[in-house]
């Protein structure tokens, strides 16, 4: 039980870019690109420059002057990425609207994402809980407790994803030019 549990808390032990680890200095799509597969564990390097245009075309981010990003941009594309994770386009196009309408510089952004990295060690200490609490009903020795634990992260996963859906329709819906052209 002891090794099952350190493989599915791995996961919480991911490294992120740190608002340290951010320039002062506008960047090209090239430089951000490297800065992110440096700086985090993930497979592809967080973002791709496809991703970071689809934002930009999306109209996600604010929109850029010439060729390169500011701190400002790299926020708020670092907090989409997590987003994107629950959330589809359209609703993080929703919450970055309303919150770009109340930003009115990049003091928001950064207050926003080092909220959201302060946060991962409580968070990830209830989820450690919550996941040995979880091992303790179902081992996950045989097939069919390993797939009972399996359902039970899933059900939490869907439930939390629910939650998600509901506070972005409570507090950040799209606007209605928005949703008109969702529609069509």
């Amino acid at each position: 039980m002891e090794e099952l549990l350190q493989v599915l808390q791995k996961p919480l032990g991911q490294k992120e870019v740190e608002v340290s680890d951010l320039p002062n200095l506008d960047l090209y799509m090239d430089q951000i690109t490297t800065l992110f597969a440096d700086k985090t564990q993930e497979p592809d390097g967080l973002l791709t420059k496809t991703m970071i245009n689809n934002y930009s075309k999306e109209g996600l981010i604010k929109p850029i002057k010439g060729k390169k990003y500011s701190k400002e941009h790299i926020l708020q594309m670092l907090l989409i990425y997590r987003l994107k994770q629950t959330l589809s386009i359209h609703q993080i196009k929703g919450v970055m609207q309303k919150l770009g309408a109340q930003a009115e510089d990049e003091q928001v952004w950064e207050s926003l994402y080092a909220g959201y990295l302060d946060s991962r060690e409580s968070n990830g200490e209830l989820l450690s809980e919550m996941l040995k609490s979880l091992l303790e009903k179902n081992p996950a020795d045989t097939g069919e407790s390993a797939a009972q634990l399996l359902l039970q992260l899933s059900w939490v996963s869907y439930m939390t994803k629910r939650m998600c859906d509901e506070l972005v329709a409570k507090v950040f819906p799209l606007e209605e030019k928005e949703k008109k052209k969702e529609k069509s």
